[in-house]
């Protein structure tokens, strides 16, 4: 407590002037206020007020409090406070010192220090490339405590690993400086607690910039007492780090300050290894957001708790080639109570999925989404496809998402009772803006968007055109039958395409009866990017990209206007203006494209039938009971996916998610193919710690996969890949000229992807769009598995 304790008085201090008027100006210094040290390559010289030091040629240690102002130029020395010493304040007047096997200076066990830089000067400290002892220009041992302040520059330069580095239980408080570090590994980190409350920094780190994180992986001393915590109030921050911008194996709470904050070279890095950690800010604990601008790009994600994470307050702009923010419990934006709907104010510009949480809460603020994959994501991989916890909750502010899979998107509930919702997402036949697989609850708020119907609720609502993204009507076969959107599965030359084939053995395509595993990378990063691989439908409605939408009581007055982002096979509207039973119209550019008349949310809005009335151009819902295949409700008999289901069903290559349930839009992850595949041949997958274990052991000893990341979704250029090593890696390649992003294929994959759009096994996500890290769903895993079973028989 005490150390913790002198670190917020000294950062206090500093930051209110209460230091004497000597700690700030570098002429204020004399004999008479301080210890005057003079640093050369060879020697040491000090006289002045305070006599707590001792002198080894270029080493300097201070034994007693006191103020000690050191200046001069030396390549080879150190400034050490002993062990247990308090009340010493460090002055650097215009200091240029570097030691090669060593810290320049160090803070040993229990020492508490300020270490101050003088007004009008610019100072260096650094270590050397081999320097082995300390790892670090400047070290804090345990238990010790180190403020940093003043109105001059310090620049740190970690040539060996680290540029500031405090041990277990230590603490360290930056207040007013300009403070530059430049680190082979990690910047500034410190084991316990880390404080910025002001002050310009800039840092440059091969690791983490910013970093508090107990060792606990010392085998001789573990650190199980530190927090790992930072807490940053104030200052502004530049951050390029190869690894984390701002990592805390504890809490990270932001309520100041100004961040730039880049990781990994920015969003549009590709990473190759699922391992890597480049997130721009990132908590082992719990994130909190009260206040601060924060501009981040970052190659993983923006914002990531292993817990909870909660933004009630400042500016967000964030562009990452993951998950704008990520939080593996519960996500929460705005407070309770708020009416405000511009704090917080999020934009990401960016992003696989926007939002992610076990569950999401949006109180209040003005939130935009970009997203490749999900706009708002309610899941997590640790509790699986399915559990009662997930859901998304929107009770206010205004939220714009504009998705490349679905927009909001819940494994089990979501609920909207306030707030401004206007969604975007694929027009797919298992991506489109609203999906769920448990209840939405309309009670309040003002939606725009398509896909999935309310199935609760006090608020009315209208829905024109295919309103079930798992729904057939609109299909690619006659009268909307059949495969749908051209995804009609391959069949044989009879008609029949159930059977499971022999696939070749060997990576040239020849089966001599031995398997011998194809050399391949290990894989991209496992968790993907965008979702789905089917192209967009050509709305029945006539809604295109600029296509504007307007909604029309039966008196003429406009309640909504809106531009789409794409094709929308539905529309579907809610605010306080609209009263059930009521006839309101859609148009699309001034065109009634019909009318509906408004309803509350169903128990089950699959067996729905809205009174549709077809203007021109429209067509009716067409998503009334129908047949479906064997138990599963959720797989109509003229689904696109429909013999797909019943061809992995029947051959027990997959089962349901219950017994009337197959979840076809549900995710697939990697560990689920490797044991579909393992079934596929002929092998048995009952056993194991994990259910997974014995499908991931074939596939690794078979060189089908390398076995990592079991828990993660699997991605189209992983299946791609998995299914074209089973084949033996046969020849024959397409030309993806004709797709914009066919340049993102990860390197690995090139060839499966090229091989399985060839002979039909995956097709463009639109005419124009590939995404082959898109995350597949289980109904897509079905029917790519069903036509590569046709090709290879």
């Amino acid at each position: 407590m005490k150390k913790k304790l002198l670190a917020a008085l000294l950062a206090s201090a500093l930051a209110a002037g209460l230091l004497p008027t000597s700690a700030c100006a570098a002429s204020d210094y004399t004999t008479a206020n301080a210890t005057l040290v003079t640093l050369t390559d060879s020697a040491a010289k000090a006289s002045g007020k305070y006599t707590g030091y001792e002198i080894d040629g270029t080493d300097v240690s201070i034994t007693a409090a006191g103020t000690y102002v050191f200046s001069g130029d030396c390549d080879n020395g150190s400034i050490t406070v002993k062990k247990g010493v308090t009340g010493v304040t460090i002055v650097l007047n215009g200091l240029t010192l570097t030691n090669d096997d060593s810290a320049a200076i160090t803070l040993n066990k229990t020492a508490e220090a300020s270490l101050i830089a003088a007004a009008g000067t610019t100072n260096t400290v650094a270590d050397t490339e081999g320097s082995s002892d300390e790892n670090a220009a400047v070290k804090v041992k345990s238990g010790a405590a180190l403020a940093i302040g003043g109105t001059g520059t310090l620049t740190v330069d970690g040539n060996a690993k680290n540029g500031i580095k405090g041990a277990a239980d230590a603490v360290i408080t930056v207040a007013e400086v300009k403070l530059n570090i430049n680190a082979a590994n990690d910047g500034l980190s410190c084991d316990d607690e880390l404080n910025i409350t002001g002050g310009t920094l800039n840092i440059t780190a091969g690791g983490d910039a910013v970093k508090a994180s107990p060792d606990t992986g010392d085998t001789e001393n573990p650190d199980t007492t530190s927090l790992g915590n930072v807490t940053i109030s104030g200052g502004t921050l530049t951050l390029n780090a190869t690894e984390d911008g701002i990592q805390a194996d504890g809490d990270l709470t932001i309520s100041g300050g100004t961040f730039h904050v880049k990781t990994n070279g920015g969003h549009t890095t590709a990473l190759t290894d699922d391992s890597a950690s480049c997130k721009g800010f990132k908590a082992g604990k719990t994130l909190t957001v009260t206040g601060g601008t924060l501009t981040v790009d970052s190659a993983d994600d923006a914002l990531h708790a292993n817990t909870n994470v909660t933004i009630s307050g400042g500016t967000l702009t964030l562009a990452t080639g993951d998950d704008g923010v990520h939080a593996d419990n519960d996500l929460v934006i705005g407070a309770k109570g708020a009416s405000s709907t511009s704090t917080p104010r999020i934009n990401i510009t960016a992003s696989y999925e926007g939002l992610e949480g076990t569950t999401v809460n949006v109180y209040s603020g003005d939130i935009d989404v970009a997203a490749s994959d999900d706009g708002v994501n309610a899941a997590s991989s640790t509790l699986g496809e399915r559990s009662d916890k997930y859901a998304i909750n929107i009770a206010g502010g205004d939220l714009y998402i504009d998705a490349g899979s679905d927009g909001l998107d819940s494994n089990n509930d979501i609920t909207i009772t306030g707030g401004k919702v206007e969604v975007y997402g694929a027009d797919a036949m298992m991506d489109a803006a609203i999906d769920y697989d448990g209840t939405f609850t309309l009670s309040g708020g003002t939606l725009f968007g398509a896909g999935m119907e309310p199935t609760a609720g006090t608020q009315a609502y209208i829905a024109v055109g295919e309103t079930s993204p798992t729904g057939g009507g609109m299909g690619g076969g006659p009268n909307g039958q059949g495969g749908g959107q051209g995804m009609t599965p391959p069949g044989d030359a009879n008609g029949s395409n159930g059977n499971r084939p022999t696939p070749p053995t060997n990576a040239n395509g020849t089966t001599d009866g031995t398997f011998t595993p194809p050399t391949k990378p290990s894989g991209g990063k496992a968790d993907g990017k965008p979702s789905g691989n089917l192209p967009n439908r050509e709305s029945a409605l006539g809604i295109k990209e600029g296509s504007v939408i307007t909604v029309q009581d039966s008196s003429g007055k406009t309640l909504c206007t809106a531009t789409a982002l794409g094709s929308m096979s539905s529309v579907i509207f809610s605010s306080a203006d609209i009263k059930e039973g009521e006839t309101y119209t859609v148009l699309v550019d001034g065109t009634s494209v019909g009318t509906a008349e408004a309803k509350l949310g169903t128990t089950d809005s699959s067996s729905s039938n809205n009174t549709f009335k077809p203007g021109q151009g429209g067509q009716p819902n067409q998503n009334g009971s129908q047949a479906t295949v064997g138990s599963f409700k959720d797989v109509p008999q003229n689904s696109w996916f429909a013999s797909a289901v019943q061809y992995v069903t029947s051959n027990s290559l997959m089962n349901g998610t219950s017994t009337t349930a197959f979840s076809p839009s549900a995710t697939m992850s990697r560990g689920m193919l490797m044991t579909v595949l393992a079934r596929y041949a002929g092998e048995s997958t009952e056993g194991g710690t994990v259910w997974y274990e014995k499908g991931m052991n074939w596939a690794k000893n078979k060189g089908i996969s390398d076995g990592s990341a079991p828990n993660r979704n699997i991605t189209r250029e992983q299946l791609a890949a998995m299914l074209y090593r089973y084949a033996g890696e046969p020849d024959g390649a397409a030309d993806l000229s004709a797709y914009a992003d066919a340049g993102s294929v990860s390197a690995y994959a090139e060839k499966a992807v090229q091989w399985c759009v060839k002979n039909g096994i995956l097709t463009g996500k639109t005419s124009s769009t590939l995404a082959p890290k898109a995350t597949a769903t289980r109904a897509e895993c079905a029917a790519m598995l069903q036509r590569f079973a046709s090709l290879t028989k």
